[in-house]
Order: structure tokens, then C-alpha cells, then sequence
């Protein structure tokens, strides 16, 4: 997979290796994760999408 800017929410959970569900779960119940409408879909920033996941470890989150 090429590297890209916006990924779906299947695309992007297979990279970050977590499931799609808790993904749309993530996306839907957070609105600080990095996220946007592109008509009927959701696509995740991943650069923003791995700084986001990145903090919430230094913050000891469970998400």
C-alpha cells in the first residue's frame, strides 16, 4: 500500500493493526480523533492519526 494522506476506516485499522470496529467506535464517540466526512465516508488523517494515538500512550489512555 502506497502511503497515503486519507485512508478508510478498514485501510487505515489494517495499518495502525487494530479492528475496524473499534476504529468507527473511536471515530464516532471522540471527536478529537483525526477524522473527516467525505461524502457518505469517513476517512482517517493518518499522520494526525498516529500523533493522536501516539499521546494517548504517553497519557496512559485506554481507548
Amino acid at each position: 500500500m502506497k502511503n497515503q494522506y486519507l485512508l478508510s476506516i478498514p485501510e487505515a485499522a489494517k495499518q495502525l493493526g487494530i479492528g475496524r470496529e473499534k476504529l468507527r467506535e473511536l471515530c464516532y464517540a471522540d471527536d478529537t480523533v483525526p477524522s473527516v466526512k467525505v461524502g457518505p465516508y469517513t476517512k482517517i488523517n493518518m499522520p494526525l492519526m498516529k500523533e493522536y494515538l501516539d499521546k494517548a500512550a504517553r497519557e496512559g489512555r485506554h481507548l
